[in-house]
């Protein structure tokens, strides 16, 4: 894919003048966003603060030339290499894809990431840039503060079986007119948000306590270990064992 053939106003600005600083910085004033930015190699070429902080890294410059694999485990690097390919090897942006990031403290946390490839002179893709933050849904989509209810609703019951004609209800909408607002809001239907929810609770029963495995999936609301062990390994590329070895 070639990039856009007309410039933008920036793009022109920056070349006509020459900038060698393109504000890159503005990134480090910025709280709660990740910024990085990587060569056609996937090796990180520029983080801002925030990031290397989040990473439990001394100073951003340690990441520099370094891939993914360096930092993170086998699942969570293939799933953010299948992103990177996909960007840098067919000029395709990814837009407000919500993902799983663990943190330097091994905790568990969801974010919105967007890609989008870099090009040089000559038209040719030679990295991508990135951003992340912590996902907490659009604020400004319609109908927020009725979903609200429904986030505080699995948040309280995520234990029990949950339907979602009782969110609905929850919300004072229609089962159509939630569905279509919930998606619209965070970006996942309203079983997406309940699965990896649940999923969030068990990474944390996990990796600090002794718990038997059998007994976090009934404690976060799934059927049986084997319902557990499938939606664990969809969402996450791992089994719960395998994450508890890793992470205790």
């Amino acid at each position: 894919m070639s990039p856009p053939k007309t410039e933008d106003s920036l793009s022109e600005f920056i070349k006509n003048n020459g900038i060698v600083n393109t504000g890159q910085l503005l990134f480090d004033c910025i709280p709660g966003l990740l910024f990085f930015v990587k060569d056609s190699q996937r090796h990180f070429i520029y983080v801002n603060q925030e990031l290397a902080d989040f990473m439990g890294l001394a100073s951003k410059e340690e990441i520099v030339g370094r891939p993914d694999s360096d930092f993170f485990a086998d699942d969570i690097e293939q799933s953010y290499a299948a992103d990177d390919k996909q960007v840098i090897g067919e000029g395709k942006e990814v837009r407000n894809k919500v993902e799983l990031i663990t943190t330097s403290q091994r905790l568990i946390q969801w974010h919105i990431t967007n890609k989008v490839p870099l090009y040089d002179r000559n038209g040719a893709i030679c990295g991508l840039a990135g951003v992340t933050r912590k996902f907490e849904g659009n604020t400004n989509a319609l109908h927020r503060s009725a979903l609200d209810r429904s986030i505080e609703y699995i948040a309280a019951n995520y234990a029990n079986e949950i339907k979602l004609k009782d969110l609905a209800k929850e919300c004072g909408l229609s089962l159509s007119a939630f569905e279509r607002h919930f998606k619209k809001s965070f970006h996942l239907t309203p079983i997406q948000y309940l699965n990896r929810y649940r999923i969030q609770q068990s990474c944390a029963a996990l990796s600090q306590t002794d718990t038997p495995i059998s007994a976090i999936a009934m404690d976060c609301g799934f059927y049986d270990q084997s319902h557990f062990t499938r939606s664990f390994l969809r969402v996450l590329h791992t089994t719960p064992a395998a994450y508890r070895r890793r992470y205790t």
